[in-house]
């Protein structure tokens, strides 16, 4: 049994062309609403979270950043290649559990918190993961990557865990979905 299920390759720059829409659409909704309602401020954070995303896509998007591509940049050395997009997945309770007992028996790994864990559970091909890592060292990688990138990659695990379907949106209503492609609506 995998660790993983709902697996799907994510394009960086489809990522940020459905962030951008997705953006737009949430401040045209904003501006609709009335100044100061609980509505203008839910869309107004959902924008932000979805703004912080963009910068992570972007980060790992080669030729995308103001700076060094992530496989350039040498704070992040364990992003060790330039690609398109990472195949991520939902992960399974189980995996997860285990992955959590594993990093807090080994005083090697270091301390993690959840998102970082989830991140290393559902990455399923990265430049920062190689098929002969133990649990604790992808998640000790995945720790030291790009804080932006972190919340990209956890909003795309979240929403391919989704019971409603891998494609739901970030909007207000969970009824809000698109149809799985290369890359899924948060």
């Amino acid at each position: 049994m995998t660790g993983t299920f709902n697996e799907t390759h994510f394009d960086f720059a489809e990522e940020i062309d459905r962030l951008d829409d997705r953006i737009a659409d949430l401040q045209a909704e904003a501006d609709e609403t009335e100044d100061g309602s609980d509505q203008e401020a839910a869309l107004l954070e959902t924008r932000q979270t979805l703004q912080t995303q963009r910068k992570g896509a972007i980060w790992a998007c080669p030729g995308r950043g103001g700076g060094e591509d992530a496989h350039e940049d040498d704070d992040f050395p364990m992003w060790d290649e330039p690609v398109d997009g990472v195949t991520l997945g939902a992960v399974r309770a189980r995996t997860f559990a285990n992955m959590e007992n594993d990093l807090e028996s080994d005083p090697n790994a270091g301390s993690g918190t959840s998102s970082i864990l989830l991140i290393a559970d559902g990455t399923v091909e990265a430049p920062y993961v190689g098929e002969d890592m133990r649990d604790a060292e992808i998640a000790g990688a995945v720790g030291k990557l790009h804080p932006w990138y972190l919340k990209w990659a956890e909003g795309r695990i979240t929403a391919l865990m989704d019971p409603e379907g891998n494609a739901t949106s970030s909007g207000t209503s969970p009824g809000d979905k698109q149809t799985k492609t290369t890359s899924t609506e948060e």
